[in-house]
């Protein structure tokens, strides 16, 4: 007896929450709206994750092309000083080739044009420019030319520059008398350049 009305409490309390139950749930149109509210929830979730894996790639790709630009320019910098190298080496190997004394050089110019050995003079002045940021030394003399003809010395003059051994002329100085107008006493310096051995 116990039991049967046990059971038929527990089927009196099934019933109360079967009509709780179908009163509290919601109608078919309600429930279609939730799913569908969850499937844009989904859908934004969904989004926002896929746009910060994309965002992220294409940042990422940027910079490759940063990084490809880069790598290139360094490419052609190296071939530009590769080939800078080379050259210098080369140029550097032909003056080495017919490096004679800078004096012997300037002599024999003025020797060729005639000019008297009693009429110049020719001084080391052992100026030899070593600072660490060029790559080349500079050795220097000083000429000092008497007696010399305007046309002597533009032949000079045009030797100097035309020779292979690189030379250069500087401190150019230039007097004449007044009762010889064509008689002048020019004084000058003249260097050449040694490329330093590159590292």
């Amino acid at each position: 007896m116990e039991a049967g009305s046990a059971l038929g409490r527990i089927k009196k309390i099934s019933g109360e929450l079967r009509e709780r139950l179908s009163r509290i749930s919601s109608s078919e149109r309600d429930v279609r709206a939730v799913r569908i509210g969850a499937a844009g929830i989904c859908l934004i979730i969904l989004y926002v994750i896929i746009h910060s894996i994309t965002s992220g790639t294409g940042r990422l790709e940027k910079q490759v092309k940063q990084l490809e630009l880069e790598l290139g320019r360094i490419e052609n910098l190296r071939t530009e000083y590769e080939g800078s190298k080379k050259r210098m080496t080369e140029i550097s190997g032909k003056i080495k080739e017919g490096r004679e004394p800078l004096i012997s050089v300037v002599e024999k110019i003025l020797l060729d044009e005639n000019i008297d050995r009693k009429n110049f003079s020719i001084k080391d002045v052992n100026l030899r420019t070593s600072d660490s940021e060029n790559f080349y030394e500079e050795t220097s003399i000083d000429v000092e030319l008497k007696d010399l003809s305007l046309k002597d010395f533009i032949d000079i003059l045009y030797k100097i520059q035309n020779t292979k051994s690189f030379l250069k002329v500087s401190n150019l100085s230039i007097s004449t008398k007044f009762n010889k107008s064509d008689s002048m006493t020019v004084k000058l310096r003249v260097s050449t350049f040694e490329f330093k051995e590159l590292g």
